[in-house]
């Protein structure tokens, strides 16, 4: 970086780019910057991103530039934002946020902090600039940034808002423990003697006289002031005219910038207007586009004369990205109309190319819109998991809904999308409806792979949306829609692959609604039995295991654990072999309850291995959030509560997971708050399930809960009662195993119910036979459970030390001596990377440096 003095004023010079550095100001900033976050608040022109960048640029820290825009209202578009900031400063974090849904819950946002607690260095600054935060009004996104900002989790990062109006976050918080420095529109006008030393940076002179009007004039307004320079420039002769430079600034750009530049430059801004996105890579090929003969040596011409314009656009290291003045650009919007609608398109196409391969799904979706390519659309959608997060979800049907009504005769394949999109928000009837009017017109087109790939989706609809409402109908009348569905995918020859082939499961695979008796769930269980083999034949391999899986969780709940073991390790295989990671979680699960009730603790090994395995799926979808779980339970079930992921922990919001997953995540926060102590907390979340999983298991085992905690709150009446209401639930099914599962405590309970007439009365329901039984099973539930902690405190530590398999050959690297970049080499990555993955593995183990992870990682066995 270049630097010439003023007066104590300094030019910043950036390849040619040009920019006073103003001292006061960065003194300003600089104080500001003690202070956790910094708002910079002022109106277009001011040059708040400009002091911004200056100063960032002169301390040289870690910088996150988030530029906003009004896309980043839609919470999946501002998290691929985010995460393109964060992936300058660190490509590895980036890859790891990536694979995590943007969060808008609990869950998510404490997994977005355990990610940046690995990577983020203690002793290293950080700056994070939030530039147009005034764009951002979107609940979630807001919700975000507050969360982030006021977590305090990173006293080395200073958060930055640049923002026109004041930003509509909540900092209260942050201003009454005085963690808030405010920079306005006041502080940033230029004084006299700034103005003075950007004149003489651009080699202008004027007179007294002309400088003080022109200051009277502009009022210190950067903007205005760098216009009437370049006026001033423009006709050196002639005088200054005071004018309303802020009513007139857009006929100043026209007079002063845009008349003195190349018809095919002018073009080429124009066609920038269209986009949002100025990545070097993209600018390139819509240069090359604009050019006479499209060849580079033109576009990089193109680019060298826009570059000219430095004052206006400017290369921004820290988004890799080219930063255009806001109100330059929006003269440029207001000339889009000069361009024809094949300029427009080839824009918009080049951009939408760019984007998918650089995973900007949401640019590229908007971008495919606008040139009405929804053949294009559909195959982003069949990159994207079968049911979509809910945000996602509204977004698509916002454009479906907006789409030509014609559309699904030119794009058949768009109703697939829009049935996929209702189920995900819920609107199952809609969907069965909407696809049983529109079935006999596919049926009629004409003959195609295309045609069969159609009416398989139609038909896998139908049986989806019929296996959801079975739970409330009990009629399994829609078997043969499976049937159909793999008939017609043989005839189209399409395979599919994760994630658009992954089940998406509840919290529960026998979802059969209260009361049932045990032919009830049986028959449940015959009809996946049925549809299996369609749907795996119909979607790669859509829900093998599960017929498995759901006879084994039979098995367990109703005690025959040897049979459940069996049944569970073949639905395990065969959701491997077809990559159906949610079933394979699931058998994990119930096989860890049953080694943990026979206190095999090597097989429990076993297991957190495999659990850990799945983490490096990239395609299963919330696999963190499922193993966060799964985990939990075995930590309360062993009173190692310290283990527990922190979002657990905390009071229950919006869940992360899918509808029907939710009702397994409220029973283990409430065995947490149980866990705790906190009674009144653990009814609550049981009594605020709602329709959430309105499953007979589920019931059970809330209610079994609920009687364990009003004992324990000493209502033996209240917890005589609930436990009636379990057994009359579990009894015609013969569902024990919850029961079981609280060990000490359903000990006492049985024990306190044996004793109290009203409860073993035949009219109560209660018979003593199978308290006593239920009292034996517990205490001896108990006694393994006891023995296997003492072995869980001594192994968790090295159980709980998962590293991926980059950070696996990075620690085999160091463990041989190799340096970084012999490591790198032997890898095929990046030093950079290789010293990110060697920071998360000291993070992990705790090491101060090289030799100790080694030797830690000896000592868990890693080595």
């Amino acid at each position: 970086m270049t630097k010439v003095s003023f007066h104590g004023y300094t030019p910043v010079a950036s390849g040619n780019q040009i920019y006073l550095e103003r001292p006061r100001i960065h003194r300003l900033l600089e104080q500001a910057a003690q202070k956790p976050v910094v708002s910079v608040v002022a109106g277009a022109g001011f040059g708040k991103s400009c002091a911004v960048y200056t100063y960032a640029k002169s301390i040289n820290v870690s910088t996150a530039w988030i530029q906003i825009s009004e896309r980043d209202n839609l919470g999946e578009r501002f998290w691929e934002n985010f995460i393109s900031a964060i992936s300058i400063i660190n490509g590895n974090t980036a890859d790891k946020l990536r694979n995590i849904d943007f969060p808008s819950t609990d869950q998510q946002f404490e997994r977005h902090l355990e990610i940046a607690r690995q990577d983020v260095i203690p002793n290293e600054a950080y700056l994070f600039v939030y530039d147009d935060i005034h764009l951002l009004s979107d609940p979630a996104g807001i919700r975000f940034l507050e969360l982030f900002i006021n977590s305090r989790a990173f006293p080395n990062i200073t958060s930055v808002l640049i923002s026109r109006t004041e930003p509509a976050l909540n900092m209260e918080k942050l201003v009454s423990k005085n963690l808030l420095a405010r920079i306005t529109e006041n502080e940033l006008r230029f004084n006299q003697e700034e103005m003075l030393c950007y004149f003489r940076l651009q080699n202008l002179a004027p007179a007294p006289q002309m400088t003080s009007a022109i200051y009277n004039d502009t009022e210190g307004w950067a903007f205005a002031i760098h216009l009437a320079g370049l006026s001033i420039k423009n006709s050196p002769n002639a005088a200054y005219i005071p004018r309303a430079l802020r009513s007139n600034s857009f006929k100043l750009i026209e007079s002063e910038i845009m008349d003195k530049l190349s018809a095919q430059l002018q073009s080429f801004l124009i066609k920038l207007s269209l986009i949002e996105n100025y990545n070097p890579e993209l600018v390139r090929e819509i240069a090359a586009a604009s050019s006479p003969d499209s060849s580079s040596t033109d576009a990089g011409m193109l680019i060298k004369e826009m570059e000219s314009i430095s004052s206006f656009i400017r290369f921004d290291s820290y988004l890799n990205s080219y930063h255009v003045h806001q109100l330059f650009m929006d003269y440029l919007r207001q000339r889009q109309n000069e361009l024809s609608c094949e300029e427009k398109k080839e824009v918009w196409t080049k951009t939408a190319l760019w984007c998918e391969a650089n995973n900007h799904k949401m640019d590229a979706i908007i971008c495919h819109e606008k040139t009405g390519d929804y053949n294009a659309i559909v195959k982003i959608f069949n990159t994207l998991p079968l049911i979509l997060p809910p945000g996602m979800a509204s977004f698509v049907l916002d454009i479906l809904e907006n789409a030509p009504k014609t559309i699904h005769e030119d794009c058949p394949g768009l109703f697939i999308i829009r049935s996929r999109t209702l189920a995900s928000l819920g609107r199952f009837e809609q969907s069965r409806t909407e696809t049983l009017e529109i079935l006999p017109r596919f049926k009629l087109l004409p003959e195609s792979r295309e045609k069969h790939n159609i009416l398989m989706g139609c038909y896998m609809n139908l049986g989806f949306t019929g296996l959801i409402l079975s739970i409330y109908t009990r009629r399994y009348d829609f078997i043969d829609f499976f049937k159909k569905a793999a008939c017609e995918a043989e005839k189209s020859g399409y395979v599919l692959k994760p994630p658009i082939n992954s089940v998406i499961l509840g919290s529960y695979m026998c979802r059969v609604s209260a009361p049932a008796s045990k032919e009830d769930i049986e028959r449940y269980i015959e009809m996946i039995g049925e549809i299996v083999p369609y749907s795996a034949r119909a979607m790669g391999g859509y829900r093998f295991g599960q017929y498995e899986l759901a006879r084994g969780e039979f098995a367990f709940f109703s005690t025959e654990l040897e049979e459940a073991e069996k049944l569970l390790l073949e639905g395990l295989a065969k959701a491997r072999e077809k990559q159906q990671y949610e079933i394979e979680n699931r058998c994990l699960f119930y096989l860890l309850r049953i080694y943990l009730s026979r206190g095999e603790a090597d097989r429990i090994e076993q297991i957190f291995k495999q659990l850990e395995a799945e983490l490096e799926e990239s395609l299963f979808p919330n696999r963190q959030f499922y193993y966060d779980i799964v985990c939990a339970w075995y930590h309360i079930q062993t009173e190692q509560k310290d283990r527990i992921a922190q979002w657990i922990k905390k009071d229950y919001e919006k869940s992360a997971l899918n509808y029907g997953a939710q009702g397994l995540e409220r029973l283990i926060k409430a065995k947490y708050y149980l866990c705790e102590k906190r009674y009144p907390a653990a009814l609550a979340v049981m009594e605020s399930r709602g329709n959430v999983d309105p499953y007979l298991m589920a019931d059970i085992e809330m209610k079994v809960l609920d009687a364990v905690c009003r004992y324990r709150q000493l209502d033996k009446r209240g917890a005589c009662t609930a436990l009636q209401q379990a057994y009359s639930l579990a009894a015609p099914a013969g569902l024990f195993m919850p029961f079981v599962e609280l060990g000490k405590d359903m000990r006492a309970l049985t024990e306190t119910a044996l004793k109290d007439p009203l409860v073993t009365d035949k009219a109560a329901g209660l018979p003593p036979s199978w308290l006593e039984e239920t009292r034996r099973k517990a205490s001896v539930y108990a006694k393994k459970l006891y023995s296997l902690k003492k072995q869980a405190a001594t192994t968790a530590g090295q159980r709980r030390v998962h590293l991926s398999r980059r950070e696996t050959d990075v620690l085999i690297g160091l463990s041989q001596g190799l340096t970084r970049q012999e490591i790198a080499g032997a890898a095929s990555i990046s030093p950079n990377t290789v010293k990110s993955a060697a920071r998360s593995i000291y993070s992990k183990l705790g090491a101060l440096n090289q030799a100790d992870a080694v030797r830690i990682a000896t000592e868990k066995g890693i080595l």
